[in-house]
């Protein structure tokens, strides 16, 4: 299957749509919706934690006064810009399965039960 489109209508989604909507997006064409598969999720989390790493590496040995918070400040910019990145290019897109409906719960009344009567 092609990337970023529709399992249902092969309707293309826009990239800025599958990375800001992971977990609902609307299709353009049917109005399906449809959400991130949990592969390209896992994907794009190990590759940006990969990318985090490395900078963490080639930055640990910052000096200055802020020398012991930069390369976690780096690791975590390069982590999120490159895990969406990886997303943006790569997501694999799936139907979202149908939410079970709420039911209602029955509340206590005062005075019946409870360890303080």
């Amino acid at each position: 299957m092609a990337i970023r489109t529709c399992p249902l209508c092969l309707a293309k989604v826009p990239a800025g749509h599958v990375v800001a909507y992971s977990n609902g997006i609307e299709c353009p064409g049917c109005k399906a919706q449809l959400t991130v598969s949990a592969g390209s999720r896992l994907l794009a989390t190990a590759v940006g934690l990969l990318a985090g790493m490395l900078v963490w590496r080639l930055t640990r040995a910052s000096g200055g006064m802020l020398g012991w918070v930069l390369p976690m400040v780096y690791a975590f910019l390069v982590f999120s810009l490159v895990a969406a990145l990886f997303m943006l290019a790569t997501a694999d897109l799936r139907t979202r399965p149908a939410e079970p409906a709420a039911e209602p719960v029955q509340a206590a009344s005062p005075g019946h039960g409870g360890a303080h009567d």
